[in-house]
């Protein structure tokens, strides 16, 4: 592995980390930023490079350093929304499939959508598991769902569209994936 992919996966965790920052909370899982910048990482380095990236970003979280959406540190792992930092990983990975000149922006795109009903997945699974095993709060799976995916999905599918045509537009202007 290159200097410059080093640098480009620590970049992409930084770009996260602060897509992290900008939220709005709007019940136990805000609006962040951080969803595109994976996908973007994902689109622009390829599928190693992109996990990697969010893996450095997990970990540097779980080192105490306030990267996740308002805390960050080894008690992240009971936070009820730390599903989704953990989706971040294969999500980056199934998102770099879509890097590259030779897919078209539908392909991309979809790349895109896979990613994030994987996020979703993660993020879903994970909350139920805290909230009714850990935290001790029971909660339904249909309830679940509309705390932790239905609100997000229209502004999320969007998102997606937008970032793969982003991705595609830096592709043309010369930023190659680091595939």
């Amino acid at each position: 592995m290159k200097t410059k992919h080093l640098i480009y996966a620590a970049l992409f965790a930084a770009l996260i980390a602060v897509g992290a920052q900008i939220r709005i909370p709007i019940g136990p899982v805000p609006v962040t930023f951080q969803v595109p910048m994976v996908l973007l990482a994902g689109f622009l380095l390829g599928p190693k490079l992109a996990a990697l990236s969010t893996t450095v970003y997990m970990l540097v979280g779980l080192a105490g350093v306030p990267v996740f959406a308002g805390s960050g540190g080894i008690g992240s792992l009971v936070s009820p929304s730390f599903g989704f930092v953990i989706g971040y990983i294969p999500a980056a990975f199934i998102a770099g499939f879509g890097a590259g000149d030779d897919k078209g922006l539908g392909k991309t795109a979809a790349f895109g959508m896979l990613s994030l009903f994987v996020i979703y997945v993660s993020g879903f699974l994970y909350f139920v598991f805290i909230m009714n095993q850990v935290i001790g709060t029971p909660v339904g799976l249909r309830e679940a769902l509309m705390l932790t995916v239905v609100p997000f999905v229209i502004k999320d599918t969007i998102i997606t569209v937008l970032t793969a045509m982003f991705g595609k537009t830096l592709h043309r202007r010369g930023l190659r994936p680091a595939i």
